[in-house]
């Protein structure tokens, strides 16, 4: 071979060599669904982010992980309980809480560096937490146990519901208005932060998981078998989006009113892009169950469920 081949050839198998290496590299950041090192096998129950980067899930024997980057990587933390936590909430960077098993609650006023447990006043499973800001909060749980505080948590007072199911998501627009969600399809209102409840028709029996509201009048509620209930009005009225799926949806989240996310067991992950006129399966997911999610960004999420399983959600 002349001097000529001999280089031709050798740039041949450089660019054969460049292309292979730049086509596995898209493919990676192409990939949907990432697996990601949660460092434990323990169910993981619950994930919330107070900003883009800062990021905390819960789980199985008071297991508490934090990231820094995303979700990219995650380090424990020492919640101080061997409680099922179910769920966190950080208002800001600096101050959130868990919540779990037994009437667990637990602050922090540092990230997560330190926890420190608060009276509930309960012995009932909780199993949701939300914050509209850093004084304003509320907790549902087992037996139609809803909690408020007003003083960032030194107090927690209970809200009586006048039900006695298990109540799994509780979600205010604001200080006034409110709802939370349970089993054998409670739905129950509020208009005046939570003093009282009503009932609302929601047309199903099915356990209620989740409830999410992209904007002030558009919400979604999902539940066993496929559930989905969908609102125009602001909550007056709720209509059946059900998908024909057997899925248990345990988990929602939305970007804005087009754009959301429901998660379930077996892996279940559904993306809808038209406002959930139509809903997709997104990606391979391990076959476990999935329990909560949640996209502090438009283009990157976060799912959590059984035997550890932390996935990062990629959407192009």
């Amino acid at each position: 071979m002349d001097a000529r081949k001999s280089r031709y050839a050798l740039g041949l198998a450089a660019l054969v060599g460049w292309a292979g290496f730049l086509s596995t590299a898209l493919l990676w950041a192409a990939e949907p669904l990432r697996v990601v090192k949660s460092g434990t096998t323990l169910t993981l129950y619950g994930v919330t982010f107070a900003s883009p980067a800062a990021g905390w899930v819960v789980g199985g024997g008071g297991t508490i992980l934090a990231t820094t980057d995303g979700g990219a990587t995650w380090k424990p933390q020492k919640s101080g309980s061997q409680e099922s936590l179910y769920d966190a909430a950080f208002p800001t960077p600096k101050t959130g809480w868990a919540v779990g098993g037994s009437g667990t609650i637990l602050m922090t006023a540092d990230g997560g560096a330190t926890w420190t447990p608060q009276k509930s006043g309960t012995l009932a499973h909780l199993f949701d937490v939300m914050f509209l800001d850093a004084t304003h909060g509320w907790i549902a749980g087992a037996d139609g146990t809803i909690l408020s505080t007003d003083d960032g948590g030194k107090s927690w007072q209970d809200q009586p519901t006048g039900s006695r199911v298990n109540l799994y998501s509780v979600l205010f627009l604001n200080d006034k208005i409110g709802w939370a969600v349970g089993a054998l399809g409670t739905l129950l209102a509020s208009k005046d932060g939570g003093r009282t409840w009503a009932v609302q028709e929601s047309q199903t029996h099915s356990t209620l998981f989740d409830i999410a509201f992209p904007d002030q009048t558009v919400g979604w509620i999902a539940g066993n078998g496929g559930v989905l209930l969908q609102t125009l009005d602001g909550g007056a009225k709720w209509e059946d989006r059900s998908l024909p799926t057997p899925a248990d949806l345990t988990g929602l989240a939305f970007t804005d009113f087009k754009n959301g996310w429901a998660v379930g067991d077996r892996g279940t992950i559904l993306r809808t892009t038209d406002g959930g006129f139509n809903w997709v399966p997104y990606g391979r997911a391990p076959h476990t169950t999935l329990y909560g999610t949640v996209f502090p960004n438009g283009k990157q999420g976060i799912a959590v469920g059984d035997k550890g399983t932390i996935l990062q959600i990629v959407t192009p």
